[in-house]
């Protein structure tokens, strides 16, 4: 079975990537669980399928890189080339930068209402007294 490098150490890059295009088919905040997103990439791939299992790596960053059948699957499923799927081959240049929103939303998902809030909480604090040392 052959793999493609991710090139993509963390898993996060595909992740942000794929749940992008699953909100672009399915609207934001509607993408089905990883059982209903499996039954359909199997109804859609003529009975090929990602195991909801994989999806689930694939969703969460778990999945550091895909075979090259999983990455077509995938592809075929949502409407875009094989490559889309692929991250680019050329090295970022420069320092890495701050985390990208998909990053940061792949690793909100898993959090908690309670703790979303506490994490919003704290950030119109940093605003708040950021504003205030502005002002003088």
């Amino acid at each position: 079975m052959s793999s493609t490098p991710a090139g993509d150490t963390s898993g996060f890059w595909l992740a942000g990537t794929v749940l992008r295009l699953l909100e672009e088919r399915y609207g934001r905040g509607r993408v089905p669980s990883v059982r209903v997103l499996s039954r359909h990439i199997r109804d859609a791939n003529e009975g090929d399928t990602i195991s909801h299992g994989h999806m689930h790596n694939i969703l969460s960053g778990g999945a550091v890189n895909i075979t090259d059948r999983t990455r077509a699957v995938l592809a075929r499923f949502l409407g875009v080339p094989p490559t889309a799927l692929m991250p680019s081959a050329e090295p970022v240049p420069g320092p890495a930068g701050p985390p990208s929103p998909e990053t940061l939303a792949m690793r909100f998902s898993s959090l908690r209402p309670e703790e979303l809030e506490a994490i919003e909480k704290a950030i119109h604090m940093v605003r708040d007294a950021r504003d205030s040392i502005d002002r003088g």
